[in-house]
């Protein structure tokens, strides 16, 4: 928890560089075009574009607009969103006693 609450302060400060951009664009885009390759996938992304935005976006559309990503957007809707009042927490097991509270999310 502490190595992510991290990192989402790390985002909301510092600019990621041109290369972790590059990096995560290159990533969204071959797992974008791998999921096109299975049928349930492609009829799930189908569905919730139309759900969503009553169209069908092509892929170079959608490639083009993963594109047009800056480093900036990213800490533009890090500080938005990775916010202490945003930030839920969901723990599985025999937590022992285990608490934690909002105070405790802070990024």
């Amino acid at each position: 928890m502490e190595s992510i609450l991290n990192e989402f302060k790390l985002l909301k400060n510092e600019r990621i560089t041109g290369e972790e951009l590059r990096r995560a664009k290159d990533h969204l885009k071959g797992s974008l075009m791998l999921s096109l390759e299975s049928t349930s996938s492609r009829m799930s992304n189908l569905a919730r574009q139309e759900m969503y935005f009553h169209r069908f976006f092509t892929l170079d559309e959608l490639v083009e607009s993963i594109e047009m990503v800056t480093a900036e957007d990213v800490q533009r809707i890090s500080r938005t969103f990775f916010d202490q009042k945003h930030i839920a927490l969901t723990v599985l097991g025999n937590l022992n006693g285990f608490k934690i509270g909002r105070e405790d999310l802070v990024c």
